[in-house]
């Protein structure tokens, strides 16, 4: 298997062969390699971690991939930091990788299923609504859209899930454990893309034996956009427009906005589909609605006096009260519950990724099948629970 010899990457590559010891031509087979163990990969680290020829290539090519953050986003000229990262991928079980993808589907269903009961998220959140400001305002917007009144049928709807569920490894079981899912602003689909890229590399260079390793590929970059240009395409469809432009609500002097502007250049690339970056104080002054159609609208960032028509929300702020400034803010989010336009979460979609929600799944056996899961599926998620806290209470359930 010869190395890769793009320019992009013949030079890491190089650099790394001269600092773990390899011919610098080809890795060889894994019929001759000896077998991946701990010291192997041990020794194959420190070699790289001694290499300053090594270091730099790596420096000079995660810069070059992008995998960096904005500390001072308002700065100009703009400065960026790379982000702290495993220059290696480290082993891990093929076996339990493989239960926690097959999960995610499960959970998809389980969170959709639930985001579209309200009237159970409401009542679920009312132990925790009495301490925690933010989750009562959020409960009271779902409340008034939702449930009052007749109520917003959320489960007619175009919903759009991007989620990011966290797993911590245990010695119990050899199991990984669900600590969370992300139903709001699930952050790095862009950045992890490129590490991914940046580990083929390093790995191909470092360990002898690299054939006995199967990498798993990660395009979640592009698996995100094609969620959303099929969002777009079905709010046009659904409601007969024709636009091909989005809103991503963002906080005020994003540090993460390296991560963001990879999704938009794979929605723009891709799918032709234009990103506006916002922050909810400036949707409180700029946002157009139309209650006849439930259109909503955004002044052009260019040109101030084109209004565009706006097909999904995708919220990559709005999970803490400081992106609410004022009750404004809260009134923008508000108006966009009630439009038409896709929201990426709608509010019961982010109710149903609390802690306390996540909580109940552990606590009542119940629920899960109650929401539509099978018994071989609710003994899936129970596997991988990891104990988790009622925010309400304080107490380990």
């Amino acid at each position: 298997m010869p190395f890769p010899t793009s320019p992009r990457s013949a030079g890491i590559s190089s650099a790394l062969c001269a600092a773990t010891g390899s011919s610098g031509v080809a890795v060889h087979s894994a019929s001759r390699s000896p077998p991946m163990t701990k010291a192997l990969y041990e020794k194959s680290i420190n070699a790289l971690a001694c290499s300053e020829a090594g270091l730099r290539d790596c420096g000079a090519m995660i810069s070059s991939l992008g995998i960096s953050v904005l500390p001072d986003s308002k700065s100009a000229p703009l400065n960026s930091q790379v982000l702290p990262l495993a220059l290696l991928p480290k082993p891990f079980p093929r076996e339990r990788f493989d239960e926690v993808c097959e999960l995610s589907g499960v959970i998809d269903k389980l969170i959709d299923n639930i985001s579209t009961d309200p009237q159970w998220l409401v009542d679920s959140l009312q132990g925790v609504i009495g301490a925690d400001d933010f989750t009562r305002k959020l409960v009271d917007v779902c409340r008034e859209v939702y449930i009052e009144d007749g109520g917003r049928e959320h489960a007619s709807d175009i919903r759009l899930y991007l989620l990011r569920q966290d797993y911590l490894p245990t010695t119990v079981g050899n199991r990984l454990l669900q600590v969370e899912v992300n139903t709001v602003a699930a952050a790095f689909a862009g950045i992890v893309s490129r590490v991914s890229c940046l580990h083929r590399m390093t790995a191909l260079a470092a360990f002898d034996g690299v054939a006995q390793f199967t990498l798993p590929e990660n395009k979640v970059t592009n698996g995100f956009a094609n969620a959303i240009a099929a969002a777009n395409q079905a709010y046009n469809e659904k409601y007969g427009r024709n636009t091909h432009d989005i809103c991503m609500v963002v906080e005020d002097g994003e540090d993460n906005e390296c991560d963001q502007r990879f999704l938009e250049s794979a929605l723009l690339v891709n799918h032709s589909i234009a990103v506006h970056r916002r922050t909810l104080k400036q949707l409180a002054e700029q946002l157009l609605f139309d209650e006849k159609t439930k259109v909503v609208s955004i002044p052009n960032l260019v040109d101030p006096q084109r209004m565009t028509e706006i097909s999904v929300f995708y919220f990559r702020a709005g999970y803490g009260p400081s992106h609410y400034t004022d009750d404004s803010c809260w009134d923008a989010r508000k108006r966009i519950e009630q439009s038409a336009a896709v929201k990426c979460p709608s509010i019961p979609q982010q109710l149903a990724g609390t802690k306390k929600v996540q909580q109940l799944w552990y606590s009542d056996p119940s629920l899960m099948t109650r929401f539509g899961l099978t018994n071989e599926e609710a003994d899936m998620m129970r596997q991988h629970f990891a104990v988790q806290v009622d925010p309400s209470t304080a107490e380990e359930t």
